[in-house]
């Protein structure tokens, strides 16, 4: 419950502030920070280099055994995240189609988000919840106290909000940095631990498995953004954010069972699908009824978010979205599972296969009804990747032929 706590309290707080930004910004200037904040979690998944999910699924299974380890591979990390920070900054700069400034503070936004991902990571696999909780309010605290101060003082643009986001983080990355180097007992040697190319050769599946889920879940903004240009993808822009409502629920989620679901591995796979079934089940009882709802009340809770001049737009594609909501959810769960197993193969796969038919959804969908198919291809493809992990799950880990199944590599 207390891991809980801390995503709602650090995605929330981001999607809280979104909300709050789509009556304040023009939709031009919002479609253009809602294609940045997109490009910029692709980014950090790059910038990640597998580690956070390699850190989740082993250190759950070592305990403080593993304790040691994690500055090790925090270091080994933050050469991933300065190199890919440094590479987008040079980037952008030489392109000529932005202007130094917010290059600038895209990549340090870029670096604080990537840079507290991994502390996140470390806190979740080891059970440590307060250090996650503690820091996520800091930085929580930091965003919504920006964005509060840029209403008052009717400063709201889009280089001083991405400066808020970017400060933010950072309060965020360096809470996590303070606390885990208090805490910590011993200190163990950057040069200890295991080699970096051992680190490397484990986290690479991760790393693949990350970008492609990042992408999945990221491409709506970008395709309708470079289809549609930046006023047509405000409205979807802006449904998304309340879809953001799920994406808390399943980091909920994905924080509470991953150690469970990495140690259940060891166990065999009728655990595995005993667990998986109970989840799945449970938060079904709570994601449908809630995507009906807001599959009914698309319009008028549209216009109480967003203003009257997102209401009929943005309301189309909450009610196109209430599928995604609870199918999002759902594959958040079911994520999990293969995501702690050590059979890495299968699923990059499954990601590739879900990425590659999302997109041409969402291509295809948007070149034909705009925004409005941006937001059906979501809730389609949430559906197809939702089946396709309940069947490899299946195949894997229900007893019987599943168990067979699981025995393969």
């Amino acid at each position: 419950m207390t891991l809980a706590l801390g995503q709602a309290v650090g995605r929330g707080s981001l999607a809280l502030a979104m909300l709050l930004l789509v009556r304040a910004l023009s939709p031009r200037e919002y479609g253009q920070l809602a294609l940045t904040v997109a490009i910029v979690s692709i980014l950090v998944a790059v910038a990640d280099g597998g580690f956070s999910r390699l850190l989740v699924r082993d250190l759950a299974r070592a305990g403080d055994g593993g304790a040691a380890d994690v500055w090790r591979v925090l270091g080994v990390r933050s050469g991933a995240v300065i190199a890919v920070t440094v590479l987008v900054a040079c980037a952008g700069a030489v392109s000529g189609r932005a202007t130094l400034g917010y290059v600038g503070l895209s990549c340090a936004f870029l670096a604080g988000e990537a840079l507290s991902f991994g502390f996140e990571s470390a806190a979740v696999g080891l059970e440590r919840p307060w250090r996650f909780v503690a820091a996520q309010a800091a930085g929580a605290a930091a965003l919504l106290t920006g964005i509060g101060t840029l209403a008052a003082l009717d400063a709201i643009t889009l280089e001083s909000v991405l400066a808020m986001l970017a400060a933010a983080s950072i309060v965020r990355t360096s809470a996590h940095a303070a606390i885990w180097g208090v805490r910590r007992r011993a200190r163990p040697g950057w040069r200890g631990g295991p080699p970096a190319a051992e680190l490397w050769k484990a986290a690479l599946p991760f790393l693949a498995l990350s970008v492609m889920t990042t992408m999945h879940y990221r491409l709506g903004v970008v395709v309708c953004y470079v289809l549609q240009g930046s006023e047509e993808t405000a409205p979807y822009a802006a449904a998304v954010r309340v879809l953001d409502v799920a994406g808390v629920l399943g980091a909920i989620a994905f924080s509470a069972v991953a150690p469970v679901f990495s140690r259940a591995h060891q166990v065999g796979g009728a655990e595995v699908w005993r667990l998986w079934r109970r989840y799945v089940m449970r938060m079904a009882l709570a994601a449908v009824p809630a995507a009906v709802a807001l599959a009914i009340a698309g319009r008028p809770l549209a216009g109480l978010l967003f203003g009257e001049r997102y209401a009929d737009s943005a309301g189309a594609d909450l009610s196109l979205l209430a599928p995604a909501a609870a199918f999002f959810v759902l594959l958040s769960v079911s994520s999990v599972v293969l995501y702690m197993d050590d059979r890495s193969g299968g699923l990059i796969r499954l990601t590739a296969w879900n990425l590659a038919l999302n997109l041409a959804l969402t291509v295809s969908l948007t070149a034909l009804g705009g925004h409005h198919g941006t937001a059906a291809a979501v809730s389609l493809g949430e559906f197809v990747s939702f089946c396709g992990y309940a069947f490899v799950i299946a195949r894997r880990h229900r007893p019987g032929a599943g168990a067979r199944a699981s025995a393969q590599p």
